[in-house]
């Protein structure tokens, strides 16, 4: 597998007439046990941490169809962390897709971890330029900010429905280090020369599991 030019965080690899992506997202410390950091219920753990993989497949022009739960939270946490993927590809509209992993069921860990592999099919290339009208959809939270105002977050659909629109040439998540080091990443694996931010939010903050996202579109 090699990186893939028009997608964050992504590999991809070819299979004959089909270009498959693979991403990932690790969630630690957030959870239903005691001595977790930020307590969520595990339904909700496995939903964010599914949509930031999704995201990361997006912005390589891909959508699952196979997805892998890593899940070391217990046996009994299975079926909350499974609902939270069903939610997530009911809201990008996808059925058929498989859904499988594995659960740490020989020691129990005191604290909650979970990761979420997304294998995609690719369905478009995006043709990136500078040359573009740049929107921020969502806003960056992080911690309990992302269960109080979900209001704020970009939602699934809706980035599937940029990535589908022909005009779309980048879709670009931003994760925990922020809009401001997205935005630089994004321009050095594109090879641009950097340009000042286009968007008022406070670039440094957390956008913790990619409550939002950087569309360009051709004008």
């Amino acid at each position: 597998m090699k990186p893939s030019m028009t997608g964050r965080n992504a590999a991809q690899w070819n299979a004959g007439k089909n270009d498959w992506v693979v991403t990932t997202d690790n969630s630690g410390g957030i959870g239903e046990k005691e001595l977790d950091e930020v307590q969520a219920p595990y339904e909700t753990v496995a939903y964010f941490s599914f949509r930031t993989a999704v995201l990361d497949a997006l912005s390589a022009g891909a959508l699952p169809k196979i997805v892998l739960l890593h899940n070391f939270c217990g046996n009994e946490a299975w079926e909350y962390l499974y609902k939270g993927i069903s939610n997530g590809l009911q809201e990008i509209g996808l059925s058929g897709v498989e859904v499988s992993g594995s659960t740490e069921s020989n020691f129990n860990m005191l604290q909650s971890a979970v990761s979420i592999t997304v294998i995609g099919e690719r369905f478009r290339y995006f043709e990136p330029s500078q040359d573009l009208e740049w929107t921020l959809e969502g806003e960056p939270l992080v911690g309990k900010e992302v269960l109080m105002f979900p209001e704020k977050i970009a939602s699934l659909s809706r980035a599937a429905e940029i990535a589908k629109d022909p005009k779309t040439a980048v879709l670009w998540p931003v994760g925990s280090k922020g809009i401001a080091v997205e935005w630089e990443s994004m321009h050095n694996q594109y090879g641009w020369q950097k340009t000042d931010l286009p968007f008022k939010p406070d670039p440094d903050k957390s956008a913790g599991p990619a409550t939002c996202f950087i569309a360009g579109k051709r004008k």
